[in-house]
């Protein structure tokens, strides 16, 4: 069964449509990429598999099961999302701040106390632990704001479909910590939670995507591999721009270098 399978989606909460015709299958540890222009719907689309933005047709079945089905509680074990722009402006402490992922788990003060310091390694913020999230730098904060979701899905067992969005989680981060990313990616991925990244980084997406779907105004252009989808003629047509692909030298995957 699939984790998440989105037929025909269309969303058009404020009158004009924002999304329409979204069509894609994710299994449990598979990583999708959403790539598209400023305005395309990726973030649209992401607040639509939240459950946040209502649908005008089609349907997001998380697990094989329609997602406004489920029971807030359940759904809110299964699915976690980091958004773009948190709004948090309580002088919590960052530990606090992550440890709000745990939330509507009931898996005990023992070990959402273990899940926290394993989050805190892997998402580079120990050291942050006792500062006020307030007080925080904007990068730190996008940290932050990562490990409170991936701490909403990591190991959790009363979840047996798992699914983590992310809206441009490498966004004004350094380049040690947009790696560290693409490993925090892997190891949710490889502990079967499967995960949907809309970035502006075509070269992060291509070396840890299973497959990519572009959008543009609202519609689905392409999905696919990396290596299917990524294409001159795609980046002419939807961006504007001219690149030419070539293969990592290490991973052997699809290298966007722009022209």
């Amino acid at each position: 069964m699939n984790a998440l399978e989105v037929s025909a989606l269309g969303a058009a909460p404020y009158g004009p449509p924002l999304l329409h015709g979204i069509d894609f299958r994710l299994a449990s540890g598979e990583v999708l990429g959403l790539i598209g222009p400023n305005g395309a719907g990726k973030s649209s689309l992401l607040h639509c598999l939240a459950g946040g933005v209502g649908t005008s047709g089609g349907s997001i079945r998380l697990a094989g099961r329609e997602l406004r089905d489920w029971p807030r509680e359940a759904r809110a074990r299964a699915l976690a999302m980091q958004t773009q722009h948190a709004s948090l402006n309580f002088p919590f402490t960052v530990a606090e701040v992550i440890q709000l992922g745990r939330i509507p788990h009931a898996s005990g003060r023992a070990a959402d106390r273990a899940i926290l310091e394993e989050v805190l390694a892997a998402t580079d913020t120990a050291a942050l632990r006792e500062r006020r999230y307030t007080q925080l730098s904007g990068g730190e904060r996008q940290r932050v704001q990562l490990a409170r979701a991936v701490a909403q899905v990591w190991r959790a067992q009363d979840a047996p479909t798992r699914l983590l969005l992310l809206d441009e989680p490498s966004a004004a981060l350094d380049p040690a910590h947009q790696h560290m990313v693409l490993d925090v990616v892997a190891r949710v991925a490889a502990e079967g939670c499967a995960v949907v990244i809309a970035s502006h980084d075509f070269n992060l997406l291509a070396a840890r995507a299973d497959h990519l779907l572009v959008m543009q105004d609202g519609a689905q252009v392409a999905c696919g591999e990396p290596a299917t989808v990524l294409t001159p003629a795609l980046f002419t047509a939807v961006f504007g721009i001219q690149v030419q692909i070539l293969s990592h030298p290490v991973s052997q995957r699809p290298l966007v270098v722009q022209l």
